[in-house]
């Protein structure tokens, strides 16, 4: 069973500013920051999620924190169906584009375009939907139909980019487990006793 899901430009930009302005630490013990604030966004048929805008930095040097403004960052987010553990995800890979460092000391410029490269990589696991884990369900049953369990678990999908949407078509798999009929279920003689104390009389014979 397939089922295809849109979400429209429009939306996507409401989750964005939703969402932004956005900080992330780049060096928690440096006291290294980045903000982007809110950005603009375009959707790029097959290929992703673009988003540029400007962005603030908090860059510590022996001590003394510097801010360093960047006049423009560009970052396609790439979507794709990947597989997590035992679970299929759909996950957007942050791919930066640009970063205008332009007036910054030479000795800066590299160090901040990696380590701002790091701290969104290491956000990637927040740009990641579950949909095998959050969307599979299983229902009892009822016994007037034979019992049992009903299970829905989605187990693929596909991702694709327009100008207009984002689609995501899953792919379910249904399973119907029904309950073993009483002639078949093992009599009370047949099943594993339980452990009894033995009685008074018994024990001190």
């Amino acid at each position: 069973m397939l089922l295809t899901a849109a979400v429209t430009k429009e939306e996507i930009v409401a989750l964005v500013d939703a969402l932004t302005p956005l900080r992330i630490t780049i060096d928690e013990k440096r006291g290294r920051s980045i903000t982007l604030g809110r950005p603009r966004l375009e959707l790029v048929p097959n290929a992703g999620i673009r988003l540029r805008g400007d962005a603030r930095l908090t860059w510590d040097v022996a001590g003394v924190a510097i801010p360093v403004t960047l006049k423009s960052w560009q970052v396609l987010l790439v979507p794709r169906v990947s597989t997590r553990g035992k679970s299929r995800v759909l996950s957007f890979e942050p791919i930066i584009e640009e970063l205008d460092l332009k007036g910054m000391p030479g000795f800066l410029d590299d160090k901040i375009a990696r380590a701002t490269a790091d701290g969104i990589a290491q956000n990637r696991e927040r740009l990641a939907f579950d949909f095998a884990a959050k969307l599979s369900r299983q229902f009892k049953l009822p016994t007037k139909i034979g019992g049992g369990a009903f299970a829905l678990a989605a187990i693929d999908g596909a991702v694709s980019v327009s100008q207009e949407d984002v689609k995501l078509t899953l792919r379910f798999e249904a399973l119907v487990e029904r309950s073993a009929p009483r002639s078949q279920r093992a009599p009370r003689s047949q099943r594993a006793p339980t452990s009894r104390r033995a009685p008074m009389s018994e024990r001190r014979a």
